[in-house]
């Protein structure tokens, strides 16, 4: 989208659409928000990945284009900021201490004034009066209680839920009249699908993902009968695509050696063997004249030639 506005001026990537080579919509460019279009191509991304992984597990089960894979996210985008503050009354400590103490003294004279009683210096008859005694403490103390405080900010772009559909096809086998006979897949091997597939997608029951797959026989048949297993003896015999090549190539390798063989070394060995008769024989020849002349002077008694055997 970048790569596109750059080219154009004055276009911004957000007003820019793509699409897959299915025709899917990656990128919806008419979105007027910045961020919801970026939240949707995160969903598509993420939807194509999921529907990828689990493809290619399902198809490695029931064969190539035999299944269809269909997954739906539920994002949110909301972006969420908390703050908690915990307060712990075990873990205290004293801040500050204040103590006041106040203290008081009266005498009781039975609530009598008189002229005695005023003057300086007088003197009470009848001993001492009694007195009143009063003494006031307080004691402040402040504590501070420990406090943890906690903010978290939660991104957008959570998936709430993953819900994944899955359309499998039957099996396929050739009857006695060598036409494709339609079987439905056993409940077993569909539950043994699911559980691959909720392994494939991080399947988590409390977020509430729901993962469903179903057998039903597709319109078009599959162009070759899939290759069943060998069983028996006879089925040991059994060579697979890649084993006939195989064998195929080794036959023609066979071959071109035995053309080579008998139309280029065999004339060959031919012709040197028949060089080596012809020389022997000219060789025998000269040899038969100077021979007999040898004997015929060994028979007379002449000596011989020097330089002669």
């Amino acid at each position: 989208r970048h790569l596109v506005a750059s080219a154009v001026n004055g276009l911004k990537p957000q007003r820019v659409s793509i699409v897959d080579e299915a025709g899917q919509l990656l990128a919806d460019g008419a979105q007027t928000d910045p961020e919801q279009a970026i939240g949707e191509e995160r969903r598509v991304a993420f939807e194509k990945r999921i529907r990828k992984q689990v493809e290619d597990i399902v198809s490695s089960v029931v064969g190539t284009g035999r299944a269809r894979v269909q997954p739906s996210a539920d994002f949110d985008f909301n972006k969420i900021t908390q703050t908690s503050d915990k307060f712990d009354p075990e873990g205290r400590v004293l801040r500050s201490s204040q103590t006041r103490e106040e203290q008081s003294q009266t005498a009781d004279s039975n609530g009598q004034v008189t002229v005695n009683n005023e003057l300086p210096g007088n003197q009470q008859n009848g001993g001492s009066a009694a007195k009143d005694q009063s003494r006031k403490t307080e004691e402040t103390n402040n504590y501070e209680i420990s406090r943890t405080t906690k903010t978290e900010v939660t991104e957008a772009g959570r998936v709430n839920r993953i819900s994944v559909a899955v359309l499998v096809d039957g099996i396929y086998t050739k009857n006695e009249k060598g036409e494709l006979a339609y079987t439905d897949r056993t409940k077993e091997q569909l539950d043994r699908i699911a559980t691959l597939v909720r392994s494939a997608i991080g399947f988590d029951q409390k977020r509430g993902d729901q993962v469903e797959v179903v057998n039903l026989r597709f319109a078009d048949a599959p162009s070759t009968t899939p290759i069943s297993e060998p069983t028996g003896f006879l089925g040991m015999l059994q060579f697979t695509k890649d084993d006939v090549m195989y064998f195929v190539e080794l036959g023609v390798m066979m071959l071109l050696g035995l053309v080579v063989l008998f139309l280029v070394i065999r004339p060959l060995v031919k012709r040197i063997l028949a060089s080596d008769e012809v020389a022997a024989a000219i060789s025998g020849v000269l040899a038969g004249p100077a021979a007999s002349e040898e004997g015929a002077q060994a028979a007379n008694g002449q000596p011989l030639l020097p330089g002669t055997a």
